[in-house]
C-alpha cells in the first residue's frame, strides 16, 4: 500500500497541484494531509478547491494545523485584531478570502489521527505533535523523544517545521514530509513523501519536485496580498524562489528596530518602515528577489 503525505501547503496551490499530479501518476489513491493548508500565499480558495477534490475522489485522511486554528480562533473571538501590514496582513487577507464552507471544514477536522488498516501496521499523524498543533518536533530535542516514546504505534507523521527528515528514537520513527508550499532547502523544490507499507513496516520515500514557481509568483504580484502585507509577501516569495527561510529573521529584526526607536513593540503594531529596513538588511527586495551585495 502506498500513501502520499502532504503537509504545510500554505496556500501554494501550484505546488500542491504538481504534488497531486506526481502521486496520481504513480497510481496512488491514498493521501494524508497534515494541516496548514492556507495563509502566506495568494488565492487560498484555489488550494481549498484542490483539497475538496482530493477528499471527494480519493481515500484522504486530514487533520488541521496551527494556521487553521489561528483562523478559527480569530473568527470566534478575535475579529478586529488583525490589520493591514506585514505583521498580520497575510492572515487577514486569507481570512477575508475564505468561505463559510472552508471554516466549517476546518472546524470538522481533528488535531490528531491514528490509522490502523487491516493487515498492515498502524501509524499516527498530526501537524505539530499529537497534543499540540504548534509544537515543534526537531530531532534530538527532549520533547521530540518524549512524544515518540509515548506513541501507540511505531510511526508518527508530522509537519510544522518544514524540514524533510526521519528521526528514530527507541524504535519509534518520526517522519516529516517537508513543506509543499513554503519548502526549506533543496533549492525551493516542493517536498512531500510517499509511505510504502507492507505487513511489517512503513518505509518513507522522500520527494523533492520542481514545479512552475513562476505561476504562484505571478499571483503574488497580481494579488492584494502584496499590498496588505508587503514585506511578509516579499520574504515568502524569497523562500519560494530559494528554499532559504528568513521569515522569522526579518520579523524579529523589524520588532527589534521598532523597540529600539519607540521603546516598546507589540505585535502586530510594527510600522512598515522597520520591515523595509529588515528586508534590506537581509538583501531581499519587495519581489522576493536577492539584492546584489556590494563587494
Amino acid at each position: 500500500m502506498d500513501i502520499a503525505v502532504f503537509s504545510d501547503i500554505h496556500g501554494n496551490h501550484t505546488a500542491l497541484q504538481a504534488a497531486i499530479d506526481y502521486a496520481v501518476g504513480k497510481g496512488i489513491t491514498n493521501f494524508v494531509l497534515l494541516g496548514d493548508f492556507v495563509t502566506d500565499c495568494p488565492n487560498p480558495q484555489k488550494t481549498m478547491e484542490l483539497i475538496y477534490v482530493l477528499k471527494q475522489y480519493f481515500n484522504t485522511y486530514i487533520i488541521r494545523g496551527n494556521r487553521e486554528e489561528y483562523l478559527l480562533n480569530y473568527r470566534k473571538t478575535g475579529e478586529g485584531k488583525w490589520k493591514r501590514g506585514s505583521a498580520s496582513g497575510s492572515l487577514l487577507y486569507t481570512y477575508q478570502n475564505l468561505t463559510d464552507k472552508d471554516f466549517d471544514f476546518f472546524e470538522s477536522l481533528p488535531n490528531y489521527g491514528i490509522y490502523q488498516p487491516k493487515g498492515l501496521p498502524g501509524f499516527e499523524y498530526c501537524h505539530g505533535s499529537p497534543t499540540n498543533t504548534g509544537e515543534l518536533l526537531f530531532r534530538e530535542k527532549r520533547n521530540t523523544k518524549k512524544v515518540l516514546s509515548h506513541l501507540k504505534t511505531g510511526v508518527l507523521l508530522h509537519g510544522h517545521n518544514h524540514i524533510q527528515e526521519t528521526y528514530i528514537y527507541r524504535g519509534k520513527k518520526g517522519v516529516n514530509p517537508g513543506s509543499i508550499g513554503i519548502p526549506w532547502y533543496h533549492s525551493g523544490k516542493t517536498q512531500f513523501c510517499i509511505l510504502h507499507g507492507d505487513t511489517k513496516s512503513w518505509e518513507e520515500e522522500y520527494v523533492q519536485l520542481e514545479y512552475d514557481r513562476k505561476e504562484i509568483l505571478r499571483e503574488f504580484k497580481n494579488s492584494e496580498l502584496c499590498t496588505m502585507a508587503p514585506a511578509w509577501a516579499a520574504v515568502t516569495m524569497h523562500t519560494i524562489r530559494t528554499g532559504v527561510d528568513l521569515n522569522q529573521t526579518v520579523l524579529l529584526r523589524a520588532m527589534r528596530l521598532c523597540e529600539q526607536e519607540r521603546g516598546t513593540v507589540k505585535w502586530p503594531d510594527i510600522p512598515e518602515k522597520y520591515w523595509a529596513i529588515a528586508l534590506k538588511e537581509n538583501y531581499i527586495d519587495l519581489y522576493g528577489k536577492d539584492i546584489p551585495r556590494k563587494e
